[in-house]
């Protein structure tokens, strides 16, 4: 009795933070043109189905000084597609990434190149070549970062899901980041573990970005987002989020096999140690999953107890609040009901990326291998 008491009273302290995130995490409002021009960067390795929609969403956008788009090695065409729009697309620039040195990702040493060689403008828009801006998305981050009076603002894009198992995961971006972390604390703390950020939509300062040693002080991460806004903050600049849901969409994998290898090479890596791996576990399992098991099993046991009802009680809080986030942020609203299933995917992809990172094993992403440092092998 004792213990699910303390579940729903540990669920309803979620659920106020939850509340008290989404005050917070709002969307950009609507601007005008950005009086300060940009630069949108594009790293692109072997992206030749992804990287036209990119540039042609990013073409256009007020504010948007410049669209520098770096291909690295790729081999698929990507190049091809990429000199075919630049001859129509006069703000469009393409260059080619210089070979990857030892101790860098991949990405890292393509952005670092990107914003401390080839952008000009003075502030800089990395975007991944699987995002999609939507009209006037510059105008509005800019406009957004101005207002938090931030170096560094990140958001995630509207994720994007075509198959049941990418449905189960990925949403769940959201309520981990929701749960978990109180966002009124990444602007106004000092510390740099009070962070967070997505690689996939960031926009920076360009003199922040090169105060703090940019990507070259974060050469091996194969998480950038966080691990780039965390630098920004460790020299004194100030970070923010964005809700990013009607800026730009983006999808991320293409299904279950996809999202797993793509959670896992950097999930470890985002929570940083074991103990915040084990918090983050035991937390997981307890909130979202044992009410699921403990309710039926109650049910059988002993019947409509007042332990059974509270344990409902808890069931309905974790639907309640996936539906909440469902709507905001536009994911299937199905998957509310699915969450003791999706949250163990998660915490299997948690465990997996652990493994890894114990037993050495390399990760393997577009074509590189890396050490579990992120060193490349």
């Amino acid at each position: 009795m004792i213990g699910v008491l303390l579940v729903l009273l540990a669920l309803a302290g979620v659920a106020a933070l939850i509340a008290t995130n989404l005050r917070v995490f709002r969307p950009a409002p609507v601007a005008g043109c950005a009086a300060a021009r940009v630069s949108v960067l594009i790293p692109a390795r072997n992206e030749v189905a992804t990287i036209e929609a990119a540039v042609r969403s990013a073409c256009g956008q007020p504010g948007v000084a410049e669209i520098v788009v770096l291909d690295d090695s790729s081999t698929d065409g990507t190049d091809r597609v990429l000199h075919r729009l630049a001859a129509t697309e006069p703000t469009l620039r393409v260059v080619a990434g210089e070979p990857l040195p030892a101790g860098w990702a991949g990405k890292s040493w393509a952005c670092w190149q990107l914003a401390s060689r080839h952008a000009r403008a003075p502030w800089v828009l990395f975007v991944d070549a699987d995002v999609r801006l939507a009209p006037g998305a510059v105008a509005r981050l800019v406009a957004e970062a101005r207002r938090q009076n931030v170096a560094f603002l990140s958001g995630f894009p509207r994720q994007l899901t075509g198959t049941v198992g990418e449905a189960l995961i990925v949403p769940l971006i959201h309520l981990v980041l929701l749960a978990f972390l109180p966002m009124r604390l990444v602007r106004r703390s000092p510390l740099p573990a009070l962070s967070a950020g997505c690689g996939q939509l960031m926009l920076v300062a360009r003199a922040a970005y090169l105060s703090a040693g940019g990507h070259a002080a974060i050469r091996a991460t194969l998480h950038d987002g966080i691990k780039l806004a965390r630098r920004l903050k460790a020299i004194g600049a100030s970070v923010g989020l964005v809700d990013a849901t009607d800026l730009a969409t983006c999808r991320m994998y293409v299904g279950l096999a996809a999202t797993w290898r793509g959670f896992a090479r950097n999930a470890y890596e985002a929570l940083g140690s074991p103990i915040a791996l084990a918090t983050m576990v035991g937390l997981s399992a307890t909130l979202f999953v044992l009410p699921f098991v403990a309710l039926p099993v109650t049910l059988l046991g002993q019947g409509a107890t007042a332990a059974a009802v509270m344990w409902g009680a808890c069931v309905a809080g974790v639907v309640g609040l996936r539906l909440v986030l469902a709507r905001r942020f536009r994911t299937p609203a199905w998957t509310a009901v699915a969450t003791p299933l999706a949250v163990l995917l998660l915490l299997g992809i948690q465990l997996h990326s652990f493994a890894n990172h114990c037993l050495g094993r390399p990760v393997v992403w577009r074509a590189r291998a890396y050490r579990p440092s992120g060193e490349r092998i």
